[in-house]
């Protein structure tokens, strides 16, 4: 019985770490997102104040969303880096409305989300097979129909997803 214990543990350990993939990584390819300097973009925190680049719930689901949508776009083997440099979400906090407010986001096509990146698509080898430097706005973003109207960042999720089927296809 304790033979048969160990044997099933050793399996699932060895079944585990053969299949287990990296986070942005998927039977296509990998993607690697970084935020260069994100104490100093624009706007990126939920808050009215900053939230420290590694506490920032805005940067961990952009993080997340890119690393599984991004996968999709690429080739087998296929590795794509996306440094952002700058990012300025939709709406902006105006406390001069109502100060209680402060924490709230006033969402209007004065402040369209902006977000600034480099990227590098490479191949299995670690050739480079596209890279750039992007400025995506979009300044017709109340226009749009929104998929997932709850999604705090569903302007700026549209607005990568443009891209991506732009820029890579598939």
């Amino acid at each position: 019985m304790i033979l048969k214990r160990i044997c099933v543990a050793a399996s699932i350990v060895a079944f585990g770490s053969g299949s287990a993939l990296h986070a942005g990584e998927g039977p296509h390819g990998a993607v690697e997102v970084e935020f260069v300097n994100a104490e100093k973009f624009t706007d990126a925190s939920e808050r009215s104040y900053r939230t420290r680049p590694d506490r920032n719930p805005n940067l961990r689901s952009l993080r997340k969303y890119l690393e599984t949508r991004a996968v999709k776009h690429l080739a087998p083997g296929q590795n794509l880096k996306i440094e952002f440099t700058d990012i300025d979400l939709a709406g902006d906090f105006r406390p001069q409305i109502d100060p209680a407010l402060h924490d709230v986001r006033l969402v209007t096509r004065l402040y369209p989300p902006r977000l600034e990146f480099n990227y590098v698509l490479s191949d299995a080898g670690g050739a480079t097979i596209s890279s750039g430097h992007e400025k995506l706005r979009d300044i017709g973003f109340d226009m749009h129909s929104s998929g997932n109207s709850s999604d705090a960042l569903r302007h700026e999720k549209r607005l990568l997803a443009k891209w991506m089927r732009e820029k890579f296809g598939r």
